[in-house]
């Protein structure tokens, strides 16, 4: 069975009737802050094996929502840490990069709008 330890990136929007027009923009938008996620935390996982780094993986989770993060059981102790290893966080930190250029975008799209 995977493992549950990921980051889900859902956007919540409340749209005019013209959104059927700009579905596949938002759609687009929310796939390629998944994949930068994705990428960073590849980048900043710390690597022993490179398990956890060959583990993460985005995927789509419904129309505006992908989940991304490592399979391996041991991921979240990387994460968080444990009371003998201190965290060195790589998932949260890469959606903390991501949140400010995922907002701007949503913004230029919203705004083609008017």
């Amino acid at each position: 069975m995977p493992n549950e330890f990921g980051v889900d990136v859902t956007v919540h929007i409340r749209l005019d009737p013209r959104w059927r027009e700009l579905e596949n923009r938002f759609q687009q938008v929310v796939e390629i802050a998944a994949r930068h996620v994705e990428t960073k935390a590849k980048e900043d996982v710390p690597l022993k094996t490179g398990a956890t780094k060959n583990s993460i993986n985005a995927s789509p989770e419904g129309e505006l929502a992908w989940r991304v993060g490592p399979t391996t059981e041991y991921a979240p102790f990387l994460e968080y840490g444990t009371r003998y290893m201190i965290a060195r966080p790589f998932l949260i930190p890469a959606l903390e990069q991501e949140t400010p250029r995922l907002q701007r975008a949503i913004i230029q799209v919203t705004q083609e709008l008017s």
